[in-house]
């Protein structure tokens, strides 16, 4: 099984359900539940990953702070490598408050923080010898490292022989393509969701928007298209739209998008196709929402397995 290493964004998550309208000032509104947790896309994956059975590290900055400590003492617990977990006191650790609504949904107050302030001089080299798959997760969100310095490091991760891979986020500064199209040209896979894909194309059909960003170096794309499922585009030019599981009660979506990434990168950890890593992909996807936080609902691998062999034609394609 090849070795995967998360690098990106990680925040503490703190979930308040349900949040159907935000207070006005000076109003008080009860909620009927609130958890917390360690969130952002490379900690979800990372998380996700390692509870699929998978050999998978993260690579994050946090503060010098309480969020910071939690982080740590998470990862440890769930055995990672700490010498990923960069400090610094210079950063608060990035908070997210995420309000869940009634249909699940979820919004964010998001305090950038650690996050913003990764870069490429974090990254330990031990972590990236040891990988095998190099994925950088929560693109957008880190603006010291996105564009050339990520574009520079993914390029020596290819010449070493890695996998590379990339997912997006939602960029809060509204700069988009100008911010990561320098990484392109050096990514084997990149999995933004339909949303975030439309702001960096500026194109609004899923097949429209894959072959753009091939265009533009991509080897395979991937976009995710939440409740429907994933439109896949490999390098041959073979596509397919891989539709998700139907019939799950959706509880919380937090996290959702990052399940999915880690799913797939399970499936290429095991050296599936690619059409079957999606398929694993939709099926973490739908474990992630079945209950509240980013990685709570993510069982092993076997768990996993038996789903999808008793859920087949179970999809909103069938």
């Amino acid at each position: 099984m090849k070795k995967i290493l998360c690098i990106g964004s990680v925040t503490t998550d703190i979930i308040l359900r349900t949040v159907d309208r935000l207070p006005a000032p000076g109003e008080l509104q009860a909620v009927e539940n609130t958890s917390v947790h360690i969130g952002g896309c490379a900690a979800n994956a990372a998380r996700d990953l390692r509870k699929l059975g998978c050999q998978a590290q993260l690579c994050c900055k946090v503060g010098t702070d309480m969020f910071g400590e939690y982080v740590l003492q998470k990862t440890r617990e769930e055995g990672m490598d700490p010498a990923g977990i960069i400090f610094s006191p210079n950063t608060q650790t990035t908070v997210s408050v995420v309000t869940v609504n009634s249909d699940g949904e979820r919004s964010f107050l998001y305090n950038p923080g650690s996050t913003a302030a990764f870069e490429a001089a974090d990254i330990p080299t031990g972590l990236v010898d040891w990988a095998d798959i190099v994925f950088v997760a929560g693109a957008l969100l880190t603006p010291a490292f996105d564009g050339v310095p990520c574009a520079r490091f993914l390029e020596k991760c290819r010449q070493a022989g890695k996998v590379t891979v990339m997912d997006t986020a939602w960029d809060y500064e509204d700069r988009w393509r100008d911010k990561i199209q320098a990484a392109w040209p050096f990514l084997d896979w990149f999995m933004p969701s339909l949303e975030e894909a439309k702001k960096l194309s500026a194109l609004e059909k899923a097949e429209e928007i894959a072959a753009y960003f091939q265009s533009a170096g991509v080897r395979n794309v991937m976009i995710k298209l939440g409740a429907k499922g994933v439109y896949v585009l490999l390098q041959n030019g073979e596509s397919r739209m891989m539709p998700a599981f139907k019939n799950i009660a959706v509880v919380d979506t937090t996290g959702a998008g990052d399940a999915f990434c880690a799913g797939f990168l399970a499936g290429l950890s095991m050296e599936w196709t690619p059409f079957d890593s999606a398929e694993l992909g939709n099926a973490v996807g739908g474990h992630c929402i079945m209950q509240v936080g980013a990685s709570s609902g993510i069982t092993p691998l076997p768990e996993i397995l038996h789903f999808m062999n008793h859920r087949k034609g179970d999809t909103y394609g069938a």
